[in-house]
């Protein structure tokens, strides 16, 4: 592709930034008060199944194919020609941020996948862009998106990349999308935004004995990544199955989850669950508490509550790393670490930009182990991920 091409894409890619920032920074003030007042006023979650039955007849009403979420966007970048609709980007913002306000088991990185891809999309249309520079335009949207939501221009750029094709990275995509990714991002912190801050665990020596216990903990991510992967299709083919209705789908679903969060008595499991994130690394997680948030996240997931999967995958990974360290003697940070972007990986088929990612949140002290987790998992949790629009690259 001709630099001036480039040069334009890239130019279009600032604008595409700049927009997903000041989106995103407005949603992220939105998510922290929707979880203030979830955490505190406990009787909003009650009003979950009502919240998210109104938010199914929205998109059913007014959302067209916003339904496919990420997967729309997947599909578009390789090669679909089915139109991208506005209104996804305003439908998955409200839909998140009730979630969360109401106790849904979600996370963020979805809507700003979706948001970004929206605008990468609306942008190309009215400049009349269309095959690869409009697919390049939608990967700078994801990569803006994914950036501005936790903060990680590298790792949003990659999986960017990385996500659609399994396998294959679009070389041409590159700058326009890390333009994308770093505008972003500056526009997030900017505006004073602020993301999760994680320990740094200290350096582990490279030797034999550490070597076999990382590889038995990132056989363990793998299973697990593909557990959540089999979950949430499980979840959203047994409530399709049973309930022919949307909107009772969800409805069952977030009664389910009210039902849950009474009988475990807290909210540790609601929204984000960024606390037992924290507590993974100080090794404050009891044996159970990956897999409640695995289950709780599916079904949500599964019943057609909007957000993410990457922070519950986070926290799963990371409360499973804790536990699995404290079996085989690994400090609680370290294995906690490796937890968190292992089953990143292996759920979202992104072992490059789970790389990357480890390195902006946990320094380089420990990168060959962080390499090593990732690609294990990919490799145990086998093709399917948990976006189905993914296909693999040939080789």
């Amino acid at each position: 592709m001709k630099r001036k091409i480039i040069l334009k894409l890239g130019l279009c890619a600032s604008i595409i930034g700049i927009i997903t920032g000041l989106i995103i920074a407005l949603f992220l003030i939105g998510l922290e008060k929707a979880t203030y007042f979830n955490q505190n006023y406990k009787w909003l979650i009650f009003i979950l199944p009502f919240s998210g039955a109104i938010m199914t007849y929205a998109y059913e009403k007014y959302g067209k194919n916003s339904h496919k979420g990420n997967n729309i966007i997947i599909e578009n970048i390789n090669g679909s020609n089915e139109k991208i609709h506005f209104i996804m980007a305003p439908l998955v913002f409200i839909g998140t941020i009730l979630a969360h306000l109401f106790g849904a088991s979600v996370g963020r990185e979805g809507t700003g996948v979706q948001i970004g891809g929206t605008i990468g999309s609306v942008i190309s249309d009215k400049i009349k862009l269309h095959g690869v520079q409009k697919r390049i335009l939608l990967i700078s949207g994801v990569s803006a998106g994914f950036s501005s939501v936790f903060g990680t221009p590298l790792a949003g750029t990659l999986f960017a990349l990385e996500v659609a094709r399994i396998g294959n990275l679009t070389y041409e995509a590159f700058l326009p999308a890390i333009i994308a990714a770093l505008v972003g991002d500056w526009v997030v912190k900017y505006i004073g935004v602020t993301h999760t801050h994680f320990i740094i665990p200290p350096s582990e020596s490279f030797i034999l004995s550490t070597v076999i216990k990382v590889i038995i903990m990132a056989i363990c991510f793998g299973i697990v990544s593909k557990l959540f992967s089999l979950f949430t299709h499980w979840f959203k083919e047994i409530l399709s199955k049973y309930l022919k209705k949307s909107y009772m789908k969800t409805i069952v679903g977030g009664l389910l989850m009210v039902i849950i969060t009474l009988l475990i008595g807290n909210r540790l499991y609601n929204g984000l669950s960024l606390g037992l994130l924290s507590d993974a690394f100080n090794g404050n997680v009891s044996y159970y508490s990956f897999f409640i948030k695995l289950v709780l996240t599916t079904l949500c997931l599964g019943a057609g509550y909007q957000g993410g999967e990457v922070t519950p995958l986070f926290v799963i990974g990371s409360t499973l790393g804790c536990i699995l360290g404290g079996f085989m003697g690994l400090p609680f940070a370290f294995s906690a670490s490796l937890g968190l972007v292992a089953v990143f990986a292996g759920a979202t088929k992104t072992p490059i930009a789970s790389f990357m990612m480890g390195l902006e949140l946990f320094g380089s002290n420990n990168m060959i182990f962080i390499m090593l987790v990732c690609v294990i998992s990919v490799f145990i949790s086998g093709k399917k991920g948990i976006y189905g629009a993914q296909i693999w690259g040939d080789l």
